[in-house]
């Protein structure tokens, strides 16, 4: 049972994902908002901040298994609310079951050389004025990190 939860644990580590934030910051700035990114870091990823008018967001990426739901939920404390987008849809809360079995599907086919990428999965935190889940977010649906 010692050695499947070590297994566990080292196969779902948390990845970098270099290119997402470039792809944010492009997919903000399409949709008219000011970018920042943070120096504070959540899954070895810069939390995004944007802006615009009187909506503002913060977006993180979540771990394929919800473990770092608490840390989110803290992060996103000043927010009115939050949603979560994998694979270009919007949800209430993170779908750990999908979210989990496409991160090892994902590994399992880059294991084979048939892909390059792992899904990513984002915590929006926006304010009662914004209305961000009717963002273009099919748009991201491609974006892996």
């Amino acid at each position: 049972m010692l050695l499947l939860a070590i297994g566990w644990k080292i196969a779902n580590q948390p990845e970098a994902q270099p290119h997402l934030n470039d792809d944010l910051i492009k997919f903000f700035e399409r949709n008219h908002f000011t970018v920042v990114v943070t120096d504070e870091m959540v899954n070895y990823t810069p939390i995004i901040r944007a802006t615009r008018a009187s909506c503002h967001l913060q977006v993180a990426t979540l771990s394929p298994n919800g473990s770092d739901r608490d840390l989110i939920q803290h992060l996103a404390a000043g927010f009115d609310r939050s949603f979560v987008v994998f694979r270009g849809t919007v949800h209430a809360t993170q779908p750990v079951l999908w979210t989990v079995l496409d991160y090892f599907w994902s590994r399992f086919l880059r294991e084979l050389g048939l892909t390059e990428h792992i899904t990513s999965i984002l915590s929006v935190a926006l304010n009662s004025s914004c209305n961000a889940e009717q963002l273009p977010w099919g748009e991201l649906q491609h974006v892996h990190g």
